[in-house]
């Protein structure tokens, strides 16, 4: 098994070209011919992860956010992709093509939220559901319990019935789902004055935070790349979410 088989089982199931015109997903670091045993998952390209996967004697590292992403002008040991070249590890990284993917981020929020009646829109990022909560407070206390994490939420007291989910941060889309009929939007981050524009529209807003709404999906991912080469070993990070709330 080498690098450039898993890369293109990835890029199968979450194609690269759909990537975002200022997304920088694909191989990162290595070589297509490498020969892989074990990978390392994570959502967030770090020193750390780098560490982790050479202590834990990973031959190539799979993450959601780009491990080069903006034009780098120091190449030192703080930076991750020096890191993983120095110790000989590949690094795939699968962003907003996995954003919208079939079977990526926004459907596993999906599924794991119980949202019926799916519907996925043109541009292939937020997904549309009908939900069982009737309120938006309700919809935040069980997306509080599913994902195990804090989540703040406007117009606590509207009633609900279609749920639009992006995980990250999404707030371009949430007017956009509004029309759609959107009730609520559900997502990472939203800012305080992207979530007043929200309300001024009559839209609710619940946010959980950017670790906790695109983790998920890299559990999924890892689980598919297992399935797909049941030969090696693929492993999930320990890395936790970069905050805690107190």
């Amino acid at each position: 098994m080498n690098v450039g088989q898993v890369y293109d089982y990835i890029d199968r199931i979450a194609p690269f070209c759909c990537q975002e015109e200022w997304d920088n997903s694909g191989l990162q670091v290595g070589e297509r011919s490498k020969e892989v045993r074990k990978v390392l998952f994570a959502l967030d390209a770090t020193a750390d992860l780098v560490r982790e996967a050479h202590k834990l004697q990973c031959d190539l590292i799979v993450t959601h956010h780009p491990f080069l992403f903006r034009a780098q002008k120091q190449f030192t040991e703080q930076n991750p992709a020096y890191l993983a070249a120095k110790y000989n590890i590949a690094v795939i990284s699968a962003h907003t093509s996995f954003d919208c993917a079939d079977g990526g981020v926004n459907d596993v929020l999906a599924e794991q939220l119980q949202l019926r009646n799916i519907q996925k829109p043109e541009n292939g990022f937020y997904r549309l559901g009908e939900t069982d909560c009737k309120t938006a407070f309700e919809f935040a206390e069980y997306a509080k319990s599913v994902f195990n994490a804090s989540v703040a939420v406007s117009l606590p007291q509207k009633e609900i019935k279609l749920v639009a989910v992006c995980g990250g941060a999404a707030m371009d889309f949430a007017l956009e789902a509004k029309a759609a009929g959107a009730d609520l939007f559900f997502t990472g981050d939203a800012k305080h004055h992207e979530v007043l524009d929200a309300a001024e529209f009559g839209l609710s807003v619940a946010a959980a935070g950017h670790f906790a709404t695109e983790f998920p999906a890299v559990v999924s991912l890892k689980n598919r790349v297992q399935a797909q080469f049941p030969d090696i070993d693929c492993v999930l990070s320990t890395q936790t979410a970069p905050t805690v709330t107190v």
